[in-house]
């Protein structure tokens, strides 16, 4: 079984994360996505206007998700790692750059 694992924000869910979320489940058997908590948003310079609650389960009900997880700090593959995961994918903001 090939496991996926993605994350992200997701605030304001637009088409271009349910194009991730879509690609990436048919690369996968199951797909896990990891949804960024409040705290390392802020971390991040940034402020969600969804409450994490609220994101997770935005994602949680997408049908292309079979799990969501909280992501509580930015070592993806790590957190990859730890849920079994085999595949990690990323947005296309990451092409082209050091991550």
């Amino acid at each position: 079984m090939i496991i996926g694992y993605t994350t992200g924000v997701f605030d304001l869910f637009h088409i271009v994360h349910l194009n991730l979320l879509k690609n990436a489940e048919g690369m996968c058997d199951k797909l896990i996505v990891g949804v960024t908590v409040d705290d390392l948003v802020t971390y991040k310079g940034k402020h969600a206007m969804i409450p994490f609650e609220d994101r997770v389960e935005i994602v949680r009900s997408c049908k292309y998700v079979d799990a969501a997880a909280s992501q509580y700090d930015m070592d993806k593959l790590a957190d990859c790692k730890k849920l079994g995961a085999s595949v990690l994918f990323v947005g296309d903001d990451w092409y082209g750059t050091e991550k």
